[in-house]
């Protein structure tokens, strides 16, 4: 039978437009679907609004413009969140999967301008059966490419204040596995490569710090932060005004830190982070107490027991600390400007920062002295140690007084004299008590103690306190004075203040008592 020319084309017509009609009803069907789903089936506490949604059903593909979605508590209908974005493309959604597997497998989604507002400070409750939530997170989602520009996310307290924000936020992520409803997943999400980035990062740290980072960069494993500054939000007036016991005015800058070959997860029931290398360039500290304000009393541990103590995991395998800058200030009286301490071209590091291993946790610095002075501090303490127990060992050379003496006269009410040539101290200790050794070689040291009002020499208490001073280290066959460190730590103090007057408690033995070596 010989079907003419002209049926042929009626036919091919036919099924064509029966095609066609075929794919009107489909993008109609779905397109109704996914409306219906975005108005009735979103959780109860949970609001959506936009202006259009465009359907391709041939690529599989959704835009949805102009996207307010908002949350409300469960118990109060009280807002807890806005999420805008100017619009929402999700392209190459996997049918089959979808239909026969009922899971999501989406090739690429991008969300322009996206912004973030979240009211913290409600209060935690049980969550809810809901079976909207189940029937929607049930199945784990898949993206092969996720990304967002020029975001937004803005955290407020119950007073409406800003506690966290960040802006230009933009991510990319590639391979992103989400399975929300698996209880087994302490984090409910998984990625392969990843850019994210954002910049003028705020966070309010409590009552009285902030820390900003003017950009953040963060790329597959490595972490950047540009400009951190983490301050106190008052001046050093009003801190005093406060505060009921001692704190210390922070105001520190680093230009650049770097975190590399970052991991992190759950090992069983307890979060873990581990950091190869960690990189701290150009860190500037400055610090300042004032002494008139009462003393904090509080008991403060040893490091050792601060990282057991801590609720994570931690590994830092390396931190290496360049050119850094640490001053220090204390006021004693109410009239006297206190002189600043410092340190410059700190060079440091740190090895085994850690709470997950029997491995010594390391600290190795060289300095120098007020600009002038070589000096050198290593210590060295375990975890597994429960008596906290440290080693420390330390020296200057060439000690430059003329530079410390603005310190001493503010701190000390006294001014120094003389030359110290090497100065050389080990300690071990425990939360308790430190013992050890040093040494020092000197010539013509004296102090002179200053009146009251700094305006001249108490001369009595001069000539008593150099009486008591040693000559010299000539005065021993092999020009060095030795002490012994034998002290008991102040739990209300820092671990720092431990060193300080065991290196103190060695310094008078060796400059006031017979100065030899003990075999």
């Amino acid at each position: 039978m010989v079907i003419k020319k002209s049926n042929i084309f009626k036919i091919s017509i036919a099924i064509v437009g029966f095609f066609l009609l075929v794919l009107v009803a489909a993008h109609w069907f779905v397109k109704s679907k996914i409306e219906s789903f975005l108005k009735n089936d979103l959780p109860n506490h949970i609001e959506l609004e936009y202006s259009n949604v465009d359907l391709n059903i041939i690529s599989g593909s959704i835009i949805i413009d102009t996207i307010t979605l908002t949350q409300f508590t469960k118990e109060n209908y009280k807002i807890k969140g806005i999420l805008k974005a100017d619009k929402l493309t999700i392209k190459n959604v996997a049918y089959t999967s979808l239909l026969i597997h009922k899971e999501i497998e989406i090739n690429y989604i991008d969300i322009k301008k996206p912004s973030i507002k979240h009211f913290t400070g409600f209060s935690k409750k049980t969550k809810e059966n809901d079976d909207k939530n189940k029937r929607f997170f049930n199945n784990p989602i898949t993206i092969k490419k996720l990304n967002s520009t020029n975001g937004n996310v803005q955290l407020l307290d119950s007073n409406k204040e800003t506690v966290f924000s960040a802006k230009d936020i933009n991510i990319s992520l590639k391979n992103c596995v989400f399975k929300i409803d698996d209880a087994k997943n302490k984090i409910p999400f998984s990625y392969g490569n990843s850019e994210v980035s954002a910049s003028t990062i705020f966070a309010d740290l409590g009552p009285f710090e902030n820390a900003t980072i003017s950009k953040l960069i963060a790329k597959n494993n490595v972490l950047t932060a540009k400009n951190l500054q983490l301050k106190t939000k008052y001046t050093k007036e009003k801190l005093s005004k406060n505060i009921k016991t001692e704190r210390d005015y922070i105001d520190l800058n680093i230009p650049e830190l770097e975190l590399k070959n970052i991991s992190y997860g759950y090992n069983k029931t307890k979060f873990f982070i581990n950091i190869f290398k960690t990189e701290i360039h150009n860190p500037k500290l400055e610090v300042y107490r004032d002494k008139l304000v009462t003393d904090d009393l509080s008991h403060k541990f040893m490091y050792s027991k601060m990282l057991r103590d801590l609720p994570i995991h931690l590994a830092m395998d390396s931190i290496l600390i360049n050119k850094g800058h640490i001053a220090y200030q204390e006021k004693l009286e109410p009239k006297i400007s206190p002189e600043k301490l410092y340190f410059s071209n700190i060079d440091a590091s740190i090895a085994n920062l850690n709470n997950t291993s029997k491995k010594n946790t390391r600290v190795t610095t060289k300095s120098k002295l007020m600009g002038k002075t070589p000096l050198e501090l290593s210590w060295a303490f375990s975890i597994s140690k429960t008596t906290d127990f440290f080693t420390a060992w330390g020296s200057f050379k060439d000690l430059n007084i003329k530079s410390i003496n603005p310190f001493l006269n503010s701190n000390l009410r006294a001014t120094a004299e003389g030359d110290m040539q090497r100065m050389y101290f080990t300690i071990s200790g425990n939360r308790q008590n430190a013992a050890g050794d040093l040494k020092i070689k000197y010539n013509n040291f004296k102090f002179k103690i200053l009146k009251k009002d700094r305006l001249g020499v108490n001369k009595l208490l001069t000539k008593l306190g150099n009486l008591i001073i040693k000559e010299g280290s000539k005065t021993n066959p092999k020009d060095f004075r030795y002490g012994k460190i034998k002290v008991e730590r102040d739990t209300t103090k820092s671990f720092f203040n431990y060193l300080w007057i065991s290196v103190k408690g060695g310094l008078l033995d060796a400059l006031t008592g017979k100065g030899v070596k003990e075999e």
